[in-house]
């Protein structure tokens, strides 16, 4: 309410006046932004670094490395010789594993005979079927029996390296593993003979002559594997 006793009359043009100045200050007020306070920091460092599972393999107490070579050698070889070697496997890695497989392949050789006329065999044409001829005698794993779980897969009256390769998968397939990081180890032990005509049956493939002057070369591996799934 306007004061009527005013020195100063209020006229319809100063009152059109006062509000168009007070509309004006409004729009001025309103076109402003009122300022938040905000900081920001920073998480730094954050990394993720994957563990390692090594596997480190040693012949006969011989030092720890990526593979070992000849273990099963036998040079000049006839029925009834044999030979032994023990394996032990390290975990050098950061993470503990969960098993470990063996596996075993071979690859055999049929004699040229070009070192005199005894050298090669006359029956069969190929050295297929010369690992059937060595029995398995010993094959222990941390201190554990293996060879009793075996199977004779090829039906010939024993236990042979031909067995190793097809057919016993599952005895070999779930094997403790080395502890990780602590210098811990588990050792394979096996041993392995040329044996006689006679400890063979009928269903052996040829006899010991037959193999005179062939070979097959063994192949061992370990495998140490971090989950119940993996296979070789």
């Amino acid at each position: 309410m306007f004061d009527d006793n005013s020195s100063t009359p209020l006229t319809r043009r100063r009152l059109l006046g006062v509000l168009t100045a007070i509309g004006v200050t409004g729009a001025a007020s309103g076109a402003g932004t009122w300022a938040y306070f905000s900081d920001t920091e920073e998480s730094t460092g954050n990394t993720i670094e994957a563990g390692t599972l090594d596997l480190k393999v040693s012949d006969d107490g011989d030092g720890f490395g990526d593979g070992v070579s000849g273990s099963w050698t036998i040079s000049n070889a006839k029925p009834g010789d044999s030979v032994m070697t023990n394996v032990s496997l390290q975990n050098a890695g950061s993470l503990e594993a969960d098993h470990v497989e063996i596996g075993f392949s071979v690859d055999e050789t049929e004699s040229d005979g070009s070192t005199g006329t005894n050298a090669a065999d006359t029956m069969p044409s190929s050295a297929d079927g010369m690992t059937e001829q060595f029995k398995v005698t010993v094959f222990t794993y941390n201190g554990t029996n293996v060879l009793e779980d075996l199977l004779d897969a090829n039906g010939n009256g024993l236990v042979d390296v031909d067995d190793l390769v097809t057919g016993n998968d599952a005895p070999l397939d779930d094997l403790n593993p080395p502890p990780s990081a602590n210098g811990g180890t588990e050792t394979m032990t096996m041993q392995f003979r040329w044996a006689h005509d006679d400890e063979f049956d009928n269903s052996v493939s040829g006899t010991n002559n037959d193999y005179q002057g062939d070979e097959f070369d063994l192949t061992v591996t370990y495998a140490l594997h971090q989950d119940t799934s993996q296979d070789l």
